[in-house]
Formats: structure tokens, C-alpha cells, sequence
């Protein structure tokens, strides 16, 4: 008991270092406001839709975290990784940033070959494709923005600007739903989810004085920084895309051998995790840039140590969530989702897990290991897909969710065990 008083102690005093309980409140209230307005806009979604189009809904909306990734690049923890150390030392940031710029021009001419390809090889619909391509590349912008505020502790301003995306697609979408002659269809949502954050992107000139941020740079010295960049992202590229698609890849097996409404059977459950960004965001946010300065010195173990530490004892006071699976999901839409009560069982603990290694994905980033990580997620992709095919068409919803869980077992045990190893040098 002792032990754990002590524990609890160096955690307690860690988190008052340099304001971080202070900025985790800031961070994670404006993140808990986002997460609860995308929850508001997703329900309310799923019940003006039939289980039909909420499927097709739902499995649209897997694809664009795909084509956010390829949008940003990685561009938000590279930038994160490399401009803390420069806020902190007063330096000019120009040079990566006007590189960061020229990657995301480059990622929005791939973005749209491939939509133009997709469309004459596929029999998609092209407003949906476009849809996806201009959604992720505002997304993106929303990401990298934030990479700025986080790398610069601007966490009253982040707090502030953070939730507005989500309350502008809710305001829209009852505003349409409210004044439309005609039922919204999957598409109609689609086009405001994706579409809609661009109103919020000027805003961030209003919160972030621009005299702090510099542009100027010499072109040697942005074209040193876009090779540097494009060699850092190459692999934080990677490990994002077969993470996303590690984890999206249910949906599109689910899509192969069953009905939409099994999709949304699936999606829905699904949908109701995004409270849990919010403290997966919070670890990003206040724990990455911290560990980016650190990771030349001797504290770097002791805080990531603690980070784990932190998450584990989160999910250990969140495990009673998974009995309110039935009441919640009754009340949001009475006995039309009973189906996805099993599914949401089943991924909770899948969940609650994602809080305890996320420090240590993390730690692979600020350590400059990004393919390590990229190896991780393809692994984990190419279990997932086993799984997925083996199990998926003979168990549906629930089998993907065991599929999504047990994909990633053998990723964190690697993981575990190559900080086990980082600790005993």
C-alpha cells in the first residue's frame, strides 16, 4: 500500500511540473466538449437515417481517415517533434514550415490522381469522392494547426479553438435537418461532416498571434528541411496509413460479406469510443511535446514510465464503463441498435488497452523511430486481415470486433517488450 502511495505521489508532482495538470484540464475539457458534440452530431445522425443508409454512412466515413492520413502526411507529429525544441529556444520556424507546405501541395496532387483513378477504375459515385478528397485535406489543415499550438503550449487557445469544428458540423446539420423539405440522406451528412470545419480554419489566425510565427527562411534551407521531413514522414506516413487501415478494416470485410445494417450494427458501437480521443489526444498534446525535449537526457525513462503508468490507472477507473453498455446505447436509440450491445462489450476492452501502450507509440515518435512504429502497424494490419477473413464472414459485427482486438495483441507485446529492453541499457 505504501508502494502505491509513493507512486501515486511521483505522479502527482510530475503532473505539476511545467503546468501540466493545468494544461491537461485545458486540453482535455476542450477535447471532452469536441468528442461530446461529434458523439451529439453522430446520434443524431444515425437517427435520422434508416439502418440502410446509416450503413453506407458509416462505411464512407471509414475512408476518410485513410485520405486524412495521406493529407497530413504525418506532418502533425513531425512538426510537433521538430518546432518544440525551436519554440522553446525562441528560433525561427520558417524553414519547416514553409517545407510542410510544399509537402501538403504534394499530398493534395496524389489525393486527387488517385480520386480521378478510383473513379474511372470504380463505379463511385464522383461527388463522393470529391467529398473525401476536399474533407481531408480541411481536416488536415485542422490537424496541422493544432501540431502549432501544441508545439508551442498555446493550450488556452487550443482549448478554445479545438471543439469549434465539431460545434460547426452540429449546428449545420440541424440547421439543414430542421429547415430541409426532404429526408437527409447519408450523402447530405457526408457533405457536412467533411466539409463544414473550413469555416473554422481562418480562426486560427485569431488565436495564434501571427508576429510569433515566421515564415522567412532561406530556399536552401527549406529545401534541407522538406528532404528532412519527407524522410521522417515517409515512415510516420506508413505507420499511420496501416494503423487506419488496421483499424477501419473491419468495416470493409463487414461490407464484403454482409448487409449495411450489420455495418451499422458495427459503425455505431464504434462511433460511441470517440470519447476515448480525448485522452488519447491529451497524451499527445501535453505528453509528446514534453517527451520530444527530453529525449537526450536521463528523465526521459522516469516519464514515460510514469505516462504508462498514468494511462493504466485511467483505464482501470474507466473497466466499469463496459456495463453500461445496454442503458446507453437503449437510450440513444431505443431497440433499433440492440445488435451493436455485444459489439460495444467486446471493444471496450480493446479501448481501454489503446490507453495504456499509447505512451509508448508515442515515445517511438519523440525517440525518431518512426519505422519501428510503421513496422508495428504493418504487423498489425496483416494480423488484423487474418482475423478479419477468417472470422468477419461467419460472425458479422461481433467477430469484427474480436478481430479488431485481437489484431493487436502481438503489436503491443513487441512494443512492451522493446521498451523493456530501451529501460535495461
Amino acid at each position: 500500500m505504501q508502494k502505491f502511495k509513493k507512486i501515486f505521489q511521483l505522479i502527482k508532482t510530475e503532473l505539476r511540473k511545467e503546468g501540466v495538470l493545468k494544461n491537461s484540464f485545458f486540453v482535455s475539457s476542450s477535447k471532452a466538449i469536441s468528442a461530446i458534440t461529434n458523439l451529439v452530431f453522430m446520434i443524431y445522425s444515425v437517427n435520422l437515417l434508416s439502418k440502410a443508409e446509416n450503413g453506407k454512412l458509416q462505411y464512407f466515413l471509414g475512408f476518410l481517415p485513410v485520405v486524412l492520413a495521406i493529407a497530413e502526411f504525418g506532418l502533425p507529429n513531425a512538426l510537433i517533434k521538430y518546432i518544440s525544441p525551436l519554440a522553446e529556444k525562441k528560433e525561427n520556424p520558417g524553414a519547416i514550415l514553409n517545407a510542410s507546405l510544399r509537402i501538403k501541395f504534394y499530398s493534395f496532387i496524389f489525393l486527387s490522381f488517385v480520386c480521378l483513378i478510383s473513379y474511372i477504375i470504380s463505379n463511385e459515385n464522383f461527388f463522393v469522392l470529391l467529398t473525401l478528397l476536399f474533407g481531408g485535406i480541411i481536416i488536415s489543415f485542422i490537424s496541422y494547426f493544432e501540431s502549432l499550438f501544441v508545439s508551442y503550449r498555446k493550450y488556452k487557445s487550443l482549448s478554445l479553438w479545438n471543439p469549434l469544428p465539431n460545434i460547426i458540423r452540429l449546428t449545420l446539420l440541424i440547421l439543414i435537418s430542421e429547415t430541409s423539405s426532404h429526408p437527409l440522406t447519408y450523402m447530405d451528412i457526408l457533405t457536412v461532416f467533411c466539409i463544414s470545419p473550413i469555416f473554422v480554419l481562418f480562426l486560427f489566425f485569431f488565436f495564434f498571434k501571427t508576429d510569433e510565427l515566421s515564415f522567412t527562411a532561406d530556399s536552401s534551407e527549406i529545401k534541407s528541411n522538406e528532404k528532412k521531413l519527407l524522410l521522417f514522414n515517409l515512415w510516420a506516413f506508413a505507420a499511420s496509413i496501416f494503423a487506419i487501415l488496421s483499424d477501419r478494416m473491419e468495416i470493409f470485410f463487414l461490407n464484403q460479406f454482409h448487409p449495411p445494417e450489420i455495418v451499422a450494427d458495427y459503425g455505431t458501437a464504434l462511433q460511441l469510443f470517440s470519447g476515448f480521443v480525448i485522452i488519447l489526444a491529451t497524451f499527445n498534446s501535453i505528453i509528446y511535446p514534453k517527451l520530444a525535449r527530453l529525449v537526450d537526457t536521463e528523465e526521459f525513462p522516469n516519464v514515460l514510465k510514469k505516462s504508462v503508468l498514468l494511462g493504466s490507472l485511467i483505464a482501470l477507473g474507466l473497466f466499469p464503463g463496459i456495463f453500461l453498455a445496454e442503458p446507453i446505447l437503449t437510450f440513444l436509440f431505443g431497440y433499433k441498435y440492440t445488435n451493436s450491445i455485444s459489439v460495444f462489450k467486446i471493444l471496450y476492452p480493446n479501448f481501454l488497452l489503446q490507453l495504456v501502450f499509447a505512451p509508448l507509440g508515442t515515445a517511438l515518435f519523440a525517440l525518431g523511430l518512426p519505422r519501428l512504429l510503421a513496422g508495428l502497424a504493418l504487423l498489425r494490419l496483416v494480423f488484423g486481415a487474418v482475423f478479419d477473413f477468417w472470422i468477419i464472414p461467419s460472425w458479422g459485427a461481433n467477430g469484427a470486433a474480436v478481430s479488431l482486438f485481437l489484431g493487436q495483441i502481438v503489436s503491443w507485446l513487441l512494443l512492451t517488450g522493446y521498451f523493456m529492453a530501451y529501460f535495461r541499457k
